[in-house]
């Protein structure tokens, strides 16, 4: 799915989450009667093929592992935007979610600029990377920020990444 949107509060970034999560135990529930039927093949089968799951905003039906990148990376975006909300009051903030050109997070007045992802560990795909080079290009916002939650990074892999990408706050969420 893609869409944008602008958040100007928490109280917005409650009403997603609520989207979301409520989508997610929608998927809950489809998966429990699937996994009922006790064929172990079809039960696969069906996870990796079939669209039994909800996409967390549209509630469209979706395949599960789409759900699965799709709500994590959801929910790290809200963790993030909500971060940036207590930092930056003022400013409103657009969340492009999907295929969507652009940062994952752009203040509206273009000073600020968030890359966002969720992940079993941070070297995965090397979007830790690619993310750092990405916002380390961008010469006109003021402030840069990479948000993302995965349990392999530690304090002296933060060290290393802002010292080699210099003027990016890397910020892991220990939880979402």
């Amino acid at each position: 799915m893609t869409i944008t949107v602008i958040i100007n509060s928490t109280d917005e970034l409650e009403k997603y989450k609520t989207t979301i999560l409520s989508n997610l135990a929608k998927s809950v529930w489809n998966i429990r009667a699937i996994i009922e039927s006790d064929n172990a093949q079809e039960v696969f089968r069906q996870f990796k093929f079939e669209k039994i799951a909800t996409e967390p905003l549209s509630g469209k039906p979706e395949n599960l592992v789409e759900v699965i990148n799709q709500s994590q990376t959801y929910l790290v975006t809200l963790a993030a935007t909500e971060y940036l909300l207590r930092l930056y009051p003022a400013k409103a903030f657009t969340l492009n979610w999907g295929n969507v050109s652009g940062y994952d997070i752009e203040s509206t007045d273009g000073t600020i600029v968030a890359e966002c992802f969720a992940a079993t560990s941070y070297r995965s795909n090397g979007k830790l990377t690619a993310d750092l080079k990405r916002l380390c290009a961008n010469q006109t916002a003021l402030q840069k920020y990479e948000f993302f939650y995965a349990s392999d990074f530690s304090d002296a892999s933060k060290k290393y990444y802002e010292s080699k990408y210099a003027g990016v706050r890397i910020v892991k969420l220990e939880s979402i």
